[in-house]
């Protein structure tokens, strides 16, 4: 917990997108409230809660519906702990490459650090898109360029379990060994997915933008 702890909250580039995190998906609910009430909040692979943090406190007094959720009961069992005093929160074991299209429709979805985890970016954009109400939107938070300290680690993370695929074999990074996309990239799969991508953050002239990590925000259609 403590080196994922450093990792995904502690560091000044988490804090930064985990508060531009927050304050977009408390501004997505502010502006859906008026004709869905709660507004349903999907989070995959939500680990030790990094962006719950600081989404959950942009939240207070909004009307909302949570589910947290990851691929390992660990996490889950640190969260609920962690999160005991949400009472609009609950919890469950999603696997995004597995059961997407089993879920129910959410209004958003929150995506921190693991859609790179995905099998195929291409086909897990659409399947969010058609998780996603018209309206609707992902929040996401990527890693947009390969440094060298992560290519110590992410490469062994990053291996594929019995009798599945390795991720990217498929999509845009086939034929690359690139675990990451680009922000281009990112722009272009959302575009292909029928998400707009509204906002994207930091903007180039900001300081943590050097550390090439995004928020992204995609939206769906009202009228789809």
């Amino acid at each position: 917990m403590t080196t994922a702890e450093a990792a995904y909250r502690d560091n000044l580039s988490s804090r930064y997108l985990n508060l531009a995190a927050g304050r977009a998906v408390a501004d997505l609910v502010d502006g859906l409230r008026g004709d869905r009430s709660p507004v349903r909040v999907l989070e995959l692979g939500a680990g030790i809660g990094g962006t719950t943090d600081d989404v959950t406190a942009a939240l207070s007094g909004l009307p909302v519906e949570y589910h947290f959720t990851d691929v390992s009961t660990f996490f889950l069992e640190a969260a609920k702990a962690r999160f005991a005093d949400y009472p609009w929160m609950r919890y469950g074991l999603v696997d995004m490459n597995a059961d997407l299209a089993k879920q129910p429709r959410y209004d958003i979805v929150i995506a921190a650090n693991v859609l790179h985890n995905a099998f195929d970016i291409g086909v897990t954009l659409r399947q969010l898109h058609d998780l996603l109400n018209p309206g609707g939107a992902v929040v996401i938070i990527e890693t947009c360029h390969a440094h060298c300290e992560q290519l110590t680690s992410v490469h062994f993370l990053m291996s594929p379990g019995q009798d599945q695929p390795h991720a990217g074999l498929t999509d845009v990074r086939a034929g690359t060994d690139r675990i990451f996309l680009t922000e281009r990239e990112w722009r272009e799969q959302l575009v292909a997915a029928g998400l707009h991508p509204e906002l994207v953050l930091p903007e180039g002239d900001h300081p943590v933008a050097l550390l090439d990590q995004r928020v992204f925000i995609g939206v769906r259609g009202r009228g789809e």
